[in-house]
C-alpha cells in the first residue's frame, strides 16, 4: 500500500473526502518528519516509535577487493521500532 492507497482506505473507513484525508495524512507525516529531524522521539501508542539514531564511523570491505578498506562516515539515520501490539500482530501471536 502506498500513500494514495492509505488515503483511499482512511477515506472509506471515515466517510471523509479523499482531499481532506490527504491533507491530514500529509500534515501527520510532515509533523513526524520534522520532529525526528530535530532529534525528538515520536511515539504512537500500540504502533511504534520514530527516532533519529546515530551510527558511528566504521570500516567496511569491498568483497571484490578485501584488502582495500572503505571508511563509512558517522551519520544520523531515521529509525522505526514497532510497538508491542503491532509486532505481535505481524508475528501472528494470539492474545490470551
Amino acid at each position: 500500500m502506498n500513500k494514495g492507497g492509505l488515503v483511499a482506505e482512511v477515506a472509506k473507513r471515515t466517510g471523509l473526502s479523499k482531499a481532506d484525508v490527504a491533507r491530514v495524512v500529509d500534515a501527520a507525516i510532515d509533523s513526524v518528519r520534522e520532529s525526528v529531524v530535530k532529534g525528538e522521539r515520536v511515539t504512537l501508542a500500540d504502533f511504534g516509535t520514530f527516532e533519529r539514531r546515530h551510527r558511528n564511523e566504521r570500516i567496511a570491505r569491498n568483497p571484490r577487493k578485501p584488502t582495500i578498506p572503505i571508511v563509512v562516515p558517522a551519520r544520523d539515520l531515521p529509525a522505526f521500532t514497532p510497538g508491542k501490539e503491532f509486532r505481535e500482530q505481524v508475528l501472528g501471536v494470539r492474545k490470551k
